[in-house]
């Protein structure tokens, strides 16, 4: 019993995993059943229409045991069942009676046109033969059925009669050549002469008209009704197809399920995806987010109650990510700004030294005595931090694009000497990282914090790629807190809650750079993170 459980677990998953895609890509299903739909009904309405009609023959064949038709030619049965049937499907189906119906009717074919345009399938239950004539009106199906029959029958007849001529004549031969003495075989001469002589003029009898052909009630093809319900199924089938291989080749995440079922971590908070364009106006702060945004950050910030070593809210936090632009630096600050609001001191550290984002973000130059030189031990952590513009207890301690040479100074004695100095100055560190699987810097910074978040963008985060942040976390004894995922869905304009009004978007910087020749750097909304 405790080895099934798994097994009907991973079924059970693998199932709401198919389902999902399903769901996810039922436009997609929709539109491919719609086009196929549409399609089968325009070309059975507008298709050139086929008719069918079908004539049968009877089949009688003459037993082998029965001498009167001895060495007429007649179809005679055999061991094999359904012979005679077979032979006669052969006889009406040969280019002699092709070329007769197009010699003796007017069709207007040639004799493979008319070869073609007939089928005949022999029915050895029931020994008859039938005849299926196509043509564009049902008349002429008919009349084609119907020709054939007639000519199949008439030249077996014409060859039956030219048998028993032959048969008559060889007989009367022999009659008249034969003494008189010999009574006994004058007189089996006379009978079958006298046999012969009445089927003279008669019809093959082993091939009869069972029903002629009559004109069809409508026509074969196209069938409308019969062709939309093939299209839809076919198209269904194949639209649960495509969706079923978009989930399985996408290496993309697209659904909280997956996460929730694969990584078994918790969603500590869902943030709607923003506009692209109400991004950029917030990241240069000429505008603001949606409050659902906000929303979400305090959603965020009420999951972490408790989450600390001591049962108490964390005093490091490490937001990562798996790839770049996944929004882990937008989580970064917006979280720090909610821990702000909420009364608490709060130091943001921008530990992306290859492609720091917290200084544009806040408009606010990149301070040559940042977080590169209190790793160097060359500043006092009074010098590296600056106050957030706008944002109250919220200090900065930025990163400039110059000191990337400093990735080599992240290690953990460092690290942990840095927070030694910080933790007097504020309740909660929230620390933005380098993309993890991209670079190594995030490994060491997860060693030293109490907690690590990991920013998930479904849609954008690849499966492998988390996995592999996973791996590298657990092999340093490392288990993320959870995820903060930022949703397909979009956040409304108008909701429920409020926004925050101060912050990265209203004041300049509380200080200018020291370092004239720093600047921001230019802000990619296409590539934020």
């Amino acid at each position: 019993m405790t080895d099934a459980a798994p097994s009907f677990d991973t079924q059970r998953d693998g199932a709401s995993r198919y389902l999902a895609a399903i769901r996810e890509h039922w436009l997609l299903i929709v539109i491919l059943v719609a086009v196929a739909v549409a399609s089968a009904a325009a070309y059975s309405y507008t298709a050139t229409k086929k008719y069918k009609a079908e004539a049968d023959v009877l089949v009688s064949p003459i037993s082998q045991g029965d001498t009167t038709y001895t060495g007429l030619g007649l179809i005679t049965e055999s061991n094999a069942l359904g012979s005679g049937v077979l032979t006669a499907a052969r006889i009406i189906q040969t280019p002699q009676v092709a070329q007769a119906v197009a010699d003796h009717y007017d069709f207007g074919l040639s004799r493979d046109a008319l070869l073609g345009s007939i089928s005949v399938t022999p029915l050895s239950q029931g020994n008859l033969v039938s005849i299926v004539a196509t043509a564009s009106n049902g008349e002429r199906a008919k009349q084609i059925a119907n020709a054939f029959m007639k000519e199949a029958i008439a030249q077996r007849s014409a060859r039956f009669h030219a048998v028993v001529r032959s048969a008559v004549e060889r007989t009367q031969a022999q009659l008249d050549a034969t003494p008189p003495a010999q009574t006994d075989t004058i007189d089996g001469l006379r009978a079958r002469l006298s046999l012969l002589q009445s089927l003279e003029g008669g019809p093959d009898p082993t091939l009869s008209v069972t029903s002629e052909a009559v004109p069809p009630g409508g026509p074969a093809w196209p069938r409308p009704k019969l062709a939309v319900a093939v299209a839809l199924i076919v198209a269904l089938l194949l639209g649960i197809g495509a969706a079923l291989g978009l989930e399985v080749f996408n290496p993309r995440i697209n659904r909280e399920e997956e996460l929730l079922l694969n990584q078994r971590l918790p969603i500590l908070a869902r943030v709607p995806r923003v506009r692209r364009s109400v991004a950029s106006r917030y990241l240069t702060r000429r505008g603001k987010l949606p409050p659902h945004i906000w929303e979400a950050y305090r959603t965020l910030r009420a999951s972490l109650t408790g989450a600390g070593p001591d049962g108490g809210f964390p005093r490091t936090i490490l937001v990562t990510s798996a790839i770049p632009g996944e929004a882990k630096t937008m989580t970064s600050v917006n979280f720090a700004v909610t821990l702000a609001l909420a009364g608490q001191r709060v130091i943001l550290i921008d530990a992306d030294l290859r492609r720091p984002m917290i200084a544009t973000v806040f408009g606010a130059a990149a301070r040559t005595n940042g977080f590169g030189l209190l790793l160097l031990g060359n500043s006092t952590a009074e010098q590296a931090m600056l106050q957030a513009p706008g944002t109250p207890n919220l200090q900065l301690l930025l990163s400039n694009p110059q000191h990337a040479h400093l990735v080599d100074m992240l290690e953990r004695e460092r690290i942990e000497s840095v927070l030694t100095q910080l933790e007097g100055m504020a309740d909660v560190i929230v620390i933005d990282s380098p993309p993890l699987t991209e670079v190594a810097d995030a490994l060491t910074l997860a060693d030293v914090v109490d907690i690590t978040l990991v920013a998930v963008r479904l849609g954008r985060s690849r499966r492998d790629r988390l996995d592999e942040l996973r791996r590298a976390l657990a092999q340093r004894g490392v288990s993320p807190a959870g995820f903060v995922v930022t949703t397909r869905r979009l956040a409304p304009r108008k909701g429920y809650g409020y926004g925050y009004q101060g912050g990265p978007r209203l004041q300049p910087a509380v200080e200018p750079p020291t370092d004239p020749t720093a600047r921001p750097r230019g802000v990619k909304t296409a590539r934020a993170e």
